[in-house]
Order: structure tokens, then sequence, then C-alpha cells
């Protein structure tokens, strides 16, 4: 069986790796830009907020997890310090093309500074899904106070869509919708002159109450774009053709630090050989099969309910198939599914196992215990220990797992839509 191979090879780096396609020779050359992803440490990372926030975001039934309510167990009260703001973090671009991306909320969401027609904002970059939307003065002042908001009058380079409509619906009901207009767009110095983003006119309240984001940038492919009549293409679409390679990098640290990269492959940003494997885009995600896994070293077993995965930017958590993550919670001392914490908690002294996952067919990821434990989230009021919350959590109802940040720390990542396809090393 294939997988044999798994536990020696991904993080040993002992891979044979398939061929990179050819650059087309009509591409522009020395167009590559980065940005930054830079930790704040006065946060603190709530998980229950983390699943909640991908539970909506991909329609995710919460019915379907079966848990119980534990009257010991006591959550934190959490804390929302207000984050840097975009002006301050643009203020660090120059021609290389480099711009922060913070994080809030405990990494929860991480924001980095857009240009929309000479206006800098803070978005959420998400590979995801495939809408840019930002906030607006056209707005009712009710839901934009306390915020930085887009003006399109402000612009001298902006243009209305007439007659286009986009609509953001999520499954707890929140909404963003309104019309479309059109600007140009820069991220760390490289344009699209008439990038289409949606500009709401009405949003749910929790957007409203997320002061953090004025937005978000769409990473997915077009195909799954919302405005109508029309759909449009992505910002990561219209720079392509204009990069010198069609891709964009993701290296996360476990510290929080790390780097979007658009147009190159940096090999001093990876050890080993990079492996790359098929992208089915029929969904409009970077979606491949990931069919099986491993708790601690052990055996291999088959994934029956969500055999297929996404890489996803845009969440914080790893969320697998629920028999995956019933399983490794079973080797996780006093661990239990908490339906008053919306997830998998446990004693922070517990010790965690690795979770190794198949990447297509022929390798396996292996995810050190170490990027498991996510944030203390409570106390056991009982025993007076701290209780802390998995990075790995179930993924539900969705037939896919969605693999985020805790995911992506552990490697490095290239989006590639020759193919389309996604490379995977083990970060320098």
């Amino acid at each position: 069986m294939q997988f044999i191979l798994f536990i020696a090879i991904f993080f040993s780096l002992g891979f044979n790796a398939l061929a990179m396609p050819v650059v087309a020779p009509n591409r522009l050359q020395g167009r590559s830009f980065k940005v930054e992803r830079v930790k704040r440490n006065d946060h603190v990372a709530h998980g229950p907020t983390a699943l909640r926030k991908a539970y909506r975001k991909f329609g995710i039934d919460t019915t379907t997890l079966n848990g119980v309510d534990v009257s010991d167990f006591q959550p934190f009260e959490t804390q929302h310090p207000a984050p840097k703001s975009a002006q301050a973090a643009a203020g660090k671009s120059d021609q290389t093309g480099v711009v922060d991306a913070t994080s809030v909320d405990g990494d929860v969401e991480f924001v980095s500074p857009v240009n929309i027609g000479g206006q800098t904002l803070d978005m959420n970059f998400d590979s995801g899904s495939a809408d840019m939307w930002v906030l607006s003065s056209r707005l009712p002042k009710s839901l934009r106070s306390n915020r930085e908001v887009y003006d399109p009058s402000e612009s001298s380079t902006f243009e209305d869509l007439k007659d286009s409509t986009f609509r953001i619906a999520y499954g707890d009901s929140s909404y963003a919708s309104g019309g479309v207009g059109k600007d140009a767009v820069s991220i760390g110095g490289v344009k699209v002159t008439e990038q289409t983003f949606g500009l709401p006119t009405d949003i749910s309240q929790t957007f409203a109450d997320d002061t953090k984001s004025n937005g978000l940038l769409g990473l997915g492919f077009s195909s799954i774009n919302t405005i109508k009549p029309e759909s449009q293409k992505t910002f990561f679409d219209n720079v392509a053709d204009s990069l010198d390679e069609p891709v964009f990098t993701v290296r996360l640290l476990s510290n929080g630090v790390g780097e979007y990269e658009f147009g190159t492959i940096d090999k001093t940003k990876y050890s080993g050989t990079l492996v790359n494997v098929s992208v089915d885009s029929s969904n409009g995600f970077w979606e491949f099969s990931s069919a099986q896994y491993a708790i601690g070293g052990g055996a291999f077993h088959t994934i029956t309910q969500a055999p297929s995965a996404i890489a996803d930017t845009g969440t914080s958590l790893m969320m697998v198939s629920p028999e995956v993550a019933e399983a490794y919670y079973q080797q996780v001392d006093g661990a239990i599914f908490a339906n008053n914490a919306n997830g998998y908690i446990f004693p922070c002294t517990s010790s965690l196992p690795t979770l190794s996952v198949a990447i297509g067919s022929a390798y396996s990821a292996t995810i050190p215990g170490s990027l498991m434990n996510w944030s203390e989230v409570g106390t056991n009021t009982t025993t007076g220990e701290t209780v802390c919350y998995g990075g790995v959590q179930s993924s539900g109802s969705s037939t896919m797992a969605i693999y985020g940040d805790v995911f992506l720390k552990a490697l490095f990542v290239v989006f590639d839509q020759r193919g389309p396809s996604l490379g995977f090393a083990s970060p320098a």
C-alpha cells in the first residue's frame, strides 16, 4: 500500500518531486511581491470564535456534532484590543513590495493593508473564497461607526459597475450585500487598474461588530465569485499574467510570523524537495485528495466522510473529518468535546500526539503536537486546572476537510495556477 511510505517520506523530505510546469516565455519578468504576516502579542487567541467563523463561512451544520455540556468548565473572558492601523502598516511598504499582515484576536484572523483608489484599508487574504469586498461610505452610519471605510467619492479612478450586485451569505445567516464597483487596487506595489469588488450597502451585525477588518480579498478560483449577473476575476487572476510565475506561496511560522509571496517560489524559504499534488478546482477551492490519517506515528487509516481537503488561509484551525478528530482526541488524556466550548478541550498539561494526513496519493504531512494546542480557553472549577482548546477540530457536516493555519504552519505551501497544483515542503 502506497501509504506505508508516508511516515518516513514527508518530514524527512525524501520526496520524489513532480516536474514543475514550464514558465510561459511571454510572461513579464521581475514582477513579484510579498505580504508579511506578523503576530501581535497583545491578543488572546480564542478557539471557539475561530471555529464559529469557519463553520459559518462554509455553511457547516453544527447540529451533527455530538458533545456534552461540561458543568465545571469556566471559559475565560475574551479581550479585543484595537489592531495596528493599515496606514501604519502601509508605511513600511517599498518598491520590493513588502507589506505587513497583522494578526488580530490571537490569530483568529489576519489583516493586511490594501490600497484602493489611494485609500489604504485593513483586509483579510482568503484562499477559501473568490470575492473581494470592502466596507465603504455607502453603508448606513450605524454599521460603520468606529472604523475606517473606503469612500468611492474620494477616488478619481472609481467607477460603478451598473446593474451588478453581490451577496455573501453564511451558515449562521450573517451576510454582506450591495452594489459593485471597480477601482485601482494595489498590493505591495503591484496594481490592477480596474479591479472589481463588492460595496455592501447592508451587512449583518456580525460584520458590523468586527472592527478589525474592512473587507476580504479572495484568493480562490474565480469560478465561485458571487458577483451577478456576471462573475468577476479575483485580484490574483488579474495579476497572474504579469508575474514571473502564476503562483503565490504561504510560509507561516509557529510564532505567528510569516508571509505570502506572489510571483516567485523562493527556494531559501524551504528545505528538501518540493512535492506537487494535483488540485481539483471544480468546486472553486484549492482542493486535493487527503484520504488517510495516522496519529502519533501509528498505522494509517482510511478517511470516509471527508476524504479531500482544501488549503485555506482564511481559516485559523485545522478542521478534519469527524472520525479523525474523534480518533485524535481519544489519544489525549482528559480530552472531551464540550458543547459549551464549541469544540474539543483538554487539560493544558496533556501531551498531544502528532497527526499525519495524506497529501495526494503518495505523500503525507505530519503536523507536530505543539501546533495542536491552540490556546488556553478556560479553567476546570473542580480541579483548578487550566483548560486548552484544540487546534484540530471536527469539520462537522462538511464533505471536505478544511486545512487552515494550524496545518499551514507546519509547511511551506505553493499555490500554483499551472495545473493547477499545490506544492508542499518543510519550511526552512
